[in-house]
């Protein structure tokens, strides 16, 4: 992109009307002539009402600038009030202070579409960051935040900006966060950054509450093993849609080996850069290997806990000595996951080639027997599915369980044997019940019947003597009112 002190090298693109978006970069620095100036208001002007998308409006600044530039770029920052056509807009130089972000304050605070905002080797503190929280808080547009070699940046300006940015409710993308002039192993000895490690962990926090984020660069002095922890808890979730991550800052082979067991659950990381770390050896970089290599992952447990999205992991070379041998390097340079799916196949391939003659280890389910001889005829062909079959070892596993449509039965028929058992204790204990009562009808009945044998043999000693058998027509010996017959009722 040029950068131009001219403003009215764009006046003319601008009033072009085709789609493609155009750059502008400005440069200020010293006294602004007056042919300039008019050039910058009318320049102002035509990003007014410009037809065209300004992809970037890069403002660079010296820090020689007099009272007319400043005056100047106060009316620019006025006039471009309420324009739409920028996309994202940068800021940089050591130049750039509190009085310049006082000039584009309006614009920020009543600007709804910026997608971007870029602060690189400017004096950006926490009194200039909190001229930004209008902005911040109203902008659910925006998606860029770089905070890039800002010296002044320190822990509360970071949780100014960053709780401005939670607050508006933006899904950034991109954060990108720097100390200033951090080049060099040389840089991390010195006590040059402002953000501690409670900034460190205040950024962390914050990227574990916004998943819209895809692009992390995070390279601080106090970014330790506790700081990439924290960072990789967020990594092994797997809504995490973070697909590149640059880390720079003093942590070693534990923060590494915390990356490693993040891979393993997550499913979108695509390129890891590593650099200016005191600590690290070959021992890290093994860590990220043995999770994501094809080439290093061996049993089949490593390879179902493998990672099968990262493509390529970079280790900066340092002066001499080098803590990270070439070797190791250049294979995390080249891991060659290319897809999820075709990288785990070519795992499952490796490790069902070398083990085909026994594949118990494997542990598959019957549901997975039709699959298993598919891929190997897929990829080995007639010969290999023969050795699968053919191996002893396999049987088991390819003939022994059943289908699962009988699982399917055998699990419903189990169920109803179940209730039938249920049902047969039921009938049982009612059986039982039944007996015990016919038991009892039987002896309440034999002891009815007795009192009525009983009765009948009172009654006959009683009138045996009182009747005789050829006197039927005689009457009641007991009342004389009626037959003979009636004398039951007389004793009754």
């Amino acid at each position: 992109m040029l950068v131009t002190k001219n403003p009215a090298q764009y006046i003319t693109a601008l009033e072009e009307d085709i789609t493609d978006a155009l750059q502008i970069g400005l440069l200020f620095s010293g006294q602004i002539s007056d042919t300039h100036a008019a050039s910058l208001l009318e320049l102002a002007s035509a990003i007014q009402s410009t037809p065209r998308s300004i992809r970037c409006l890069c403002l660079r600044f010296k820090d020689d600038v007099d009272e007319s530039t400043m005056s100047s770029f106060l009316y620019f920052g006025q006039m471009i009030v309420s324009a739409k056509a920028i996309e994202s807009l940068v800021l940089e130089g050591v130049g750039v202070g509190h009085e310049q972000i006082v000039c584009l304050q309006e614009f920020l605070s009543t600007n709804k579409t910026l997608r971007g905002i870029n602060f690189t080797e400017t004096k950006l503190d926490r009194s200039s960051s909190i001229l930004l929280t209008g902005f911040l808080t109203g902008n659910a547009s925006l998606r860029v935040l770089d905070l890039s070699s800002n010296a002044r940046v320190d822990d509360d300006s970071i949780d100014t900006i960053l709780t401005a940015i939670s607050l508006g409710g933006s899904q950034l993308s991109t954060l990108n966060i720097c100390d200033a002039h951090f080049d060099g192993v040389e840089d991390l000895i010195g006590d040059n950054g402002s953000i501690t490690t409670a900034g460190v962990r205040t950024i962390t926090a914050f990227i574990s509450q916004t998943p819209s984020l895809v692009t992390i660069c995070l390279k601080m002095r106090s970014l330790n093993d506790e700081g990439i922890r924290d960072l990789s808890n967020v990594i092994r979730r797997r809504d995490s849609k973070i697909s590149r991550l640059e880390i720079s800052g003093t942590f070693g082979n534990d923060a590494l080996q915390s990356i490693a067991e993040a891979l393993k659950s997550n499913q979108s990381l695509r390129t890891i850069d590593i650099g200016n770390s005191l600590n690290l050896t070959d021992e890290g970089g093994r860590a990220i290997l043995r999770v994501a290599s094809v080439n290093v992952v061996n049993t089949w447990k490593q390879i179902m806990a493998s990672n099968n999205t990262l493509r390529s992991a970079y280790l900066k070379s340092r002066p001499p000595p080098l803590l990270v041998s070439q070797d190791i390097q250049h294979a995390l340079r080249n891991i060659t996951n290319v897809d999820p799916i075709p990288t785990l196949k070519q795992k499952v391939w490796r490790y069902v080639d070398s083990n085909i003659e026994d594949l118990s280890y494997t542990k598959l389910e019957a549901k997975h027997m039709p699959f298993l001889l598919s891929f190997v005829k897929e990829r080995g062909g007639i010969n290999s599915l023969f050795r699968l079959i053919s191996s002893r070892n396999n049987v088991p596993i390819l003939f022994s369980h059943p289908t699962p449509e009988r699982q399917h039965m055998e699990s419903i028929m189990n169920k109803v044997a179940l209730e039938n058992a249920t049902l047969r204790a039921m009938l049982k204990s009612e059986r039982q019940f039944n007996d015990i009562l016919y038991k009892e009808n039987n002896s309440l009945r034999s002891l009815y019947e007795g009192d009525i044998a009983d009765d009948e043999t009172v009654t006959t000693t009683i009138m045996t003597p009182l009747l005789p058998e050829e006197s039927d027509n005689r009457r009641c010996l007991c009342c004389r009112r009626g037959p003979i017959s009636n004398l039951w009722e007389c004793f009754r």
